[in-house]
């Protein structure tokens, strides 16, 4: 699937942050969709805004003004340093979405478009008001037919008079747009939007979506590190030799004294491998992960070491022995491959309760 935007679909959200736009981001990344997005597009969203906010400019040094007649001093006031941003809605975008196509319009003969107006052909009106609609319905339509695109692409604008009719309930393209899709033999099924909800509703589960799938563990790498570590801590006799693939801690040795882990280089291959809904905004995450090196130090008694220290030098993955008072401290350099499962907040962005369902070692000491 393939979603183009209108300008129009920016308006008073010029940074595309409310949660329909997150909902749309976040599907078109999880599935590896394309937004579609014309240069006319970028060029109206960039110059509207720029148009409102010189509005904006305007109207508070109007309002100092009138404050400096009502004060007898001089108010201090900089419109260039009040904090406004920057804005390129190409930028904005690129933060979001993985995948971004553009689409050019210069190669849209003029004389076409000269004569569409003539003629009133949608969506030019009678006033021959639909210049840059029309360049950007001309264009969404050569992308399709050069590229020979297939499957569905949804196409939003709330521009419904220009664009759209409305029979039996259903929202359809006009008839002009139509004959223009038939025309040019057109594969894909356009599917046409009145605004973001609309296709939203339609088109995505709000469970797996209402995150970024691909990011999410790379995000949350400083919780997933605090709750392995926790865990490690934890570990019994039979927890360690299962990890470290040796029968001597859970057949041989008393309970460990302590265990202490470091992990000092964090994520790699994340997963998520199933997504269920919690009441409330929470979700339930099945995921795996790496942790790339984990340092793993474990006390046992002095003299029990003594007495197995043959079957502990033995073990895989140790590389330093340190001997203090009456115990000694082994420590264990490991590449943690981890099965676990947490609950996440979709509306604060925050992870808790992550049970590690499974880990094992994949780092081999040579």
């Amino acid at each position: 699937m393939k979603v183009f935007l209108d300008t129009n679909v920016f308006y008073k959200n010029w940074f595309a942050t409310n949660a329909n736009f997150k909902l749309l981001f976040y599907f078109l990344n999880n599935l590896e969709y394309e937004l579609l997005l014309s240069n006319i597009v970028i060029q109206e969203a960039n110059n509207i805004r720029q148009r409102e906010l010189n509005e904006v400019k305007s109207e508070l040094s109007r309002i100092i003004r009138k404050g400096n007649q009502l004060s007898q001093k001089s108010l201090t006031f900089d419109i260039d340093n009040f904090g406004f941003q920057s804005y390129d809605l190409t930028n904005v975008l690129k933060e979001r979405v993985d995948w971004v196509d553009r689409i050019e319009y210069d190669n849209v003969p003029h004389s076409i478009v000269v004569q569409r107006a003539i003629s009133s052909i949608k969506p030019f009106t009678n006033e021959e008001k639909g210049y840059r609609d029309t360049l950007i319905w001309l264009s969404f339509l050569d992308y399709l037919s050069s590229k020979n695109i297939e499957g569905d692409v949804a196409f939003i604008t709330n521009n419904k008079h220009d664009f759209f009719q409305l029979k039996d309930k259903t929202l359809s393209f006009n008839d002009d747009l139509l004959r223009d899709i038939a025309e040019r033999n057109i594969k894909a099924n356009i599917k046409p939007y009145l605004n973001v909800y609309d296709f939203v509703k339609e088109n995505v589960d709000k469970t797996p979506h209402s995150f970024d799938q691909r990011k999410l563990l790379e995000d949350l790498e400083d919780f997933l590190v605090s709750e392995t570590e926790c865990f490690l801590n934890a570990m019994n006799n039979d927890d360690l030799s299962e990890l470290l693939e040796t029968r001597l801690f859970s057949d041989k040795l008393t309970p460990i004294l302590e265990v202490n882990s470091d992990i000092f280089e964090g994520l790699e291959h994340t997963q998520i491998n199933s997504i269920k809904g919690l009441p409330g905004d929470s979700v339930y995450i099945e995921s795996e992960f790496e942790m790339r090196r984990v340092d793993l130090v474990v006390s046992i008694d002095s003299t029990e070491y003594k007495q197995y220290a043959d079957e502990v030098e033995a073990i895989r993955s140790l590389y330093n022995i340190e001997h203090e008072d009456n115990h000694v401290k082994l420590s264990f350099i490991l590449r943690a491959y981890i099965g676990g499962s947490f609950e996440y907040d979709t509306n604060n962005e925050a992870a808790s309760n992550l049970s590690v369902d499974y880990i094992y070692n994949k780092q081999r000491r040579e």
